[in-house]
Parts: structure tokens; sequence; C-alpha cells
């Protein structure tokens, strides 16, 4: 498996091809000689070693000394891995802020002998590598976003003892064109039903004079208050997540709080008062929905306007924010079919697709949306209609796979605060003060930390994310932004507990 003249320096020559500094994983162990060298340098944070047979591990530890590479704190050895521990540990072990990008290095000796077997691995680490890029893109635009709403949340957290009631049959409203279709149809439907609105269907509804009984937000940016221009009528509850702009929290006393995956939000959830949970990793609003009608204990849900693409080129249905938005930008140079028209084809991957009514636009991230929805539905024990218009077809199991058993009601609300929500940012923040420096290699750093300690540290792995954008091609040690990320954190709640 190794040069048999000098496997040491055959070794180092491992070094220029890859250089030290990241997350590595290493296909095949054979007797170390290219991965000693590695560990010479602390820019390595995480070193991951993959092999097959365990008989073959033996005599190798039997006749090899490994001992400097079994003690470092950075090394962890998988012998004949399932798909789902090597899932698990990727997802656990791999922060993308901090632990720098992520390289496989292949023994080809040992590879070709087990080729099977390396390919799975590598096929489950793409895979892994999929979700994880996906959040890493999500908090690098959002992650400061959501600390900071959050903290202007707490008061109205605090007070709010709103709660949601079961229902057997909820009615979900998207803001897909085929809405205006199922207008009538919902009016009908809704008195025996819980109406529950997405917040860009809401305006939709309002102008059709249909009152929904909850509306659900689960966007952290400002623009979700266009959605609610037309107002929030009376006797609707809001439900948000702890993340949501504060000024939506503004908007009623109706209002129930849930905490997303966001790590702050959890941490609240955990150590202050506990609020529900929603599966928010659709990354839409209607997967959301689903979600929330779920936890309900809803056993009939009937999706309306969740097309997924633009058929025929219509992005919204009329009354959505987007329409009175472009009217008060349009004249006769730009009427108002311009600005869809640069909506639906500007800065978006589009499919497109021929159906029996007409031609649909799929843009990348609606096809994941669907997908994603499919995914939660095939996972759920409700019946799911979603109704037909001219958007992409939702598949759902047949009827008949499903499970007739009452489902278990259950009510939706927070729970018991553990102090004042003051009480408990003070807490936090002596807590984060008193958080021992960090050093490089920072997984060592967190290995050497106490279970607290290191659930501090996550809350703020969203706001490194930022940081390291920010920091541009700048090289930067994860050290340095761990101490930025508390840094800012630290100040902003300090600010926040002055005002």
């Amino acid at each position: 498996m190794h040069s048999l003249v000098d496997p040491e320096r055959e070794g180092n020559r491992f070094l220029k091809t890859y250089p030290p500094k990241g997350f590595f994983i290493f296909l095949g162990l054979g007797c170390g000689y290219h991965i000693f060298p590695f560990l010479e340098y602390r820019e390595v944070t995480t070193l991951l070693i993959i092999d097959t047979g365990i008989e073959l591990f033996r005599a190798i530890l039997g006749r090899i000394d490994l001992r400097k590479l079994l003690l470092d704190p950075r090394v962890s050895i998988l012998i004949d891995p399932s798909s789902e521990s090597l899932l698990e540990f990727l997802l656990s072990h791999y922060f993308p802020s901090i632990s720098g990008d992520i390289k496989t290095v292949p023994l080809r000796s040992r590879v070709d002998l087990a080729n099977d077997f390396f390919q799975s691995c590598i096929s489950t680490f793409q895979k892994g590598m999929e979700t994880l890029s996906h959040d890493f893109t999500v908090q690098t635009q959002f992650g400061k976003k959501w600390f900071e709403n959050s903290l202007a949340n707490l008061p109205m957290a605090e007070k709010t003892t709103h709660t949601l009631t079961p229902k057997r049959k909820v009615l979900i409203t998207a803001a897909g064109p085929s809405l205006e279709h199922s207008l009538e149809k919902i009016r009908e439907w809704k008195k025996e039903s819980l109406l529950l609105a997405t917040d860009t269907s809401l305006p939709v509804l309002l102008e059709n004079d249909l009152i929904p009984d909850a509306v659900i937000s689960i966007d952290c940016q400002h623009i979700s208050y266009h959605h609610f221009l037309k107002g929030l009528p009376k006797g609707i509850s809001l439900v948000l997540d702890l993340a949501s702009p504060p000024l939506l929290a503004r908007l009623t006393d109706r209002i129930v709080f849930f905490a997303s995956p966001h790590p702050f939000s959890r941490y609240i959830s955990t150590f202050w008062r506990q609020f529900p949970s929603i599966d928010t990793s659709g990354g839409n609003v209607t997967h959301a929905a689903v979600s929330l009608a779920l936890t309900l204990g809803a056993e009939q849900i009937h999706l309306y306007g969740a097309d997924f693409s633009f058929p025929r080129g219509k992005s919204y249905a009329r009354g959505s924010y987007l329409y009175p938005y472009f009217e008060s930008r349009s004249d006769r140079y730009q009427p108002i079919e311009s600005s869809f028209c640069h909506f639906l084809f500007s800065n978006q991957k589009l499919e497109k697709r021929k159906g029996v009514s007409g031609i649909r636009y799929i843009p990348v991230r609606m096809e994941h949306y669907r997908l994603h929805l499919e995914a939660l539905i095939e996972n759920s024990e409700a019946t799911i209609v979603p109704v037909l218009g001219e958007g992409e077809p939702i598949r759902v199991p047949p009827l008949s796979q499903r499970n007739e058993r009452s489902l278990p009601l259950r009510i939706f609300s927070a729970g018991p605060k553990t102090c004042s929500w003051k009480e408990f940012l003070q807490s936090y923040l002596r807590n984060l003060k008193n958080l021992p420096p960090p050093f490089d290699p920072v997984l060592s750093y967190l290995d050497s930390l106490s279970l607290e300690q290191r659930n501090l540290w996550t809350t703020l792995l969203p706001i490194s994310a930022v940081i390291r954008k920010e920091h541009g091609k700048e090289e930067i040690a994860p050290s340095i932004l761990l101490w930025e990320s508390r840094v800012w954190a630290t100040e902003k709640i300090e600010r926040y507990l002055q005002e």
C-alpha cells in the first residue's frame, strides 16, 4: 500500500496535493504514512479515517506504531461504517464556518482493493455536503438577523399566552396563481375547518373577504411586513418564528411563537421558556404550515395555491404583495407586465415544462421546496390533498397506504418561563463572557469544554458564518472567528439590555 523504498517521503508528497488546513477525510488507513504529515499542522481541524476490514485493522495495529495518530484528539477512525453513521458523523462534526474546507484524500492502492465500499462512502458524503452547503449558505445570509430578531422578540415572547387548539381538518393557502380558482371552494369548506394562511397568501384572502383563522410566517427579513400591509383583522392568530421580524409581533396580541432549529432559538426554548417546534427544514412557509397542521393533530389537510412553479409565466395569485408594489412603480414606459416579466426571468435558473394546461416555469429552489414537502407528506399519517391547479403536481402516497387510526390532538402553546426575559439574557451574557478563550485547533478547544459551554458556542455558529463571509477571501483562524462572534453577540446583548 506504500512505497517499499521510502514510505515517509511518499507520505509527505500528499502535502503538495492537499494543502494542510481544514477538515480531512482519508479513504484508507494503510500504515498511516500519508496521514502523519498532516498531524503537524494546527490548521488541520479534523482527520476522519475510513477503512474496511476489522481484521486488517487489527493486523496493522499489531505491527505498526500508530500511537501518534491514535492519541491526536483531532483523529477519528471508522471501520466498516454504515451510511447512517457516516452521515451522522459528518453532520455532527463538520461546521463550515470554523472547520474550514473539506477535502477527501484517497490512498489509491487501498481504494482500488475495495472500490465499491469507498465509492459508497463518497456518495454518502456528497449527500451530506449538499445539506450542509445549503444550511451554511442560509446562515451566511441570515445568521446575525436571526440573533437580533430573537433578542428583540423576547419581551413579547414572555407575555404571550395565546394557544392554538387542535383541529382535525385544516385548509392551507399558499399564494400560487391557482389560489384564485379555489377561493369559492375555500369559502364553502371554511365553516368546518381551520383556515391556515401562509403570510404570502394573506392579502389575497383579505381582498376576497376571506378571513383566515391563523396566519404563519417564518421569514426573518423585513420584507415579510409587505404581506401585512392590508392589516391583520382582529381574531386572527399569528404564528411566528422566534426569529421573525419584531415588527410583526406588534400587529396583534394573539401571537404564538415557535422555536425553529436556529441554535439560539433552541437555546431559548431549552433554558428559558419551552416553545412548540415546527419543521422548517423545507425552506418555505407552505412546508412549515403543513408541519403546523400535523402538530395540531390534523387528519385531513387540503393545500391550495401550492404551485411550486410559475404556470403560464404567472408568479403569484392576484392580490399578493407584488401586485401593489409593481403597480406603484408602473407607468406607460414600464407597465406592470414588464416588472413581472423581469421578476420571472432575472436571477433565476428556470426549467421550462409543458403540461396539459400549458407551460410551467420552475425555479430550482421551488423544485427543492416541492421535493421536501413530498418527503414530509410521505412520512405523515394524515391525509394530505394538494388541490390540483396549473402548477407542478405534488406527489402523495395513495390513500390506501394511510393509517386510519385517530391521530393525537395537541394544543400549540408555549410553556412556563423560568425567569424574566431580562434575567435570562443577563445570565446568557454572563455565561458567554465566562467562556475560556478559544484556541486552535478549534475542535480540540471545543472538545475540552463542558456540554454547557459547547452549547453556548453553538448559539454563535450562525453569526460566525456571517462574519466569515464578511472577511471575504481574507484568511481568518477559526479561534479568531469564534472570538469575533462572541464580541459581536455580547455587544448586541449589552446594548439591548440598556435600552
